[in-house]
């Protein structure tokens, strides 16, 4: 009966803490390659031009921006573009893309384990979430996270931009995916209907653009990336993916 007590106390335990930390899931477990402790957390933040709540978190992702070791991502989402507010009527956010949409679908079945979303909401490394206009808490998440488990250096050589990311002691028990992002790096909007008429909104790092460009096993592998327009920055990062959906972040780098 003790035995059981304290095996009852311990999984109860583990979901609050579960919960506090906003939904979480683990790495596979694999060591950190070499140098790989110095590796940027990736901070993405889902949001939209049509959502009141959401300028706070843009404005503290902006912040977020210049800090050297991470790399943070704007995700404009679509699901607030058909609605309409009064005689403010409707916004359609420039940047909203359904793939956006679809993105954090994927997380939220993970870390919340339901199919709905909102805004904005900020996920941290792949792995944890919580509300993206919450100063502390997404502080908390960002000084707790892992780091990411393999070093990723960006080279141009007369070939062009090349990423390159080291190898793992063993190879991932499921392949992991590499993405080039294309980034708009600030951009301001003055939104002239919608639940923010009015407001003059600046992003910091929107992503336009999303291609899948290898495969990662945990062997030592390099790509070729291609270089961002003129005025665009570029990203890569490296995320497993489990049973289709989204897993943890591996690696990452701005190009």
């Amino acid at each position: 009966m003790r035995a059981s007590l304290v095996a009852l106390t311990t999984v109860i335990s583990l979901l609050l803490l579960l919960s506090l930390r906003g939904g979480a899931q683990s790495l596979q477990d694999v060591p950190l390659a070499d140098g790989a402790a110095n590796s940027p957390i990736v901070a993405e933040l889902f949001t939209s031009q049509s959502c009141s709540s959401c300028p706070p978190a843009e404005k503290l992702f902006a912040e977020l921006a210049d800090r050297s070791d991470l790399i943070v991502l704007e995700w404009h989402v679509d699901y607030w573009d058909r609605l309409v507010h009064g005689r403010a009527g409707a916004w359609k956010d420039p940047y909203s893309d359904a793939e956006h949409t679809k993105r954090q679908r994927q997380y939220n079945r993970t870390l919340r384990g339901t199919n709905s979303v909102y805004t904005p909401q900020a996920v941290v490394n792949g792995r944890y979430e919580t509300v993206g206009s919450r100063p502390g808490k997404v502080s908390s998440l960002l000084e707790s996270a892992p780091h990411v488990t393999a070093a990723l250096t960006m080279t141009r050589n007369d070939k062009g931009l090349r990423a390159n990311i080291s190898a793992l002691e063993h190879p991932l028990a499921q392949s992991a995916e590499v993405y080039r992002l294309e980034l708009l790096p600030e951009q301001t909007t003055a939104v002239p209907r919608g639940e923010n008429r009015g407001a003059v909104l600046t992003s910091r790092n929107i992503v336009i653009a999303a291609e899948q460009i290898g495969v990662y096993s945990g062997a030592a592998a390099t790509y070729p990336v291609a270089a961002p327009q003129a005025g665009h920055a570029c990203a890569i990062i490296v995320q497993e993916m489990r049973g289709g959906q989204l897993g943890p972040i591996l690696s990452a780098s701005y190009c």
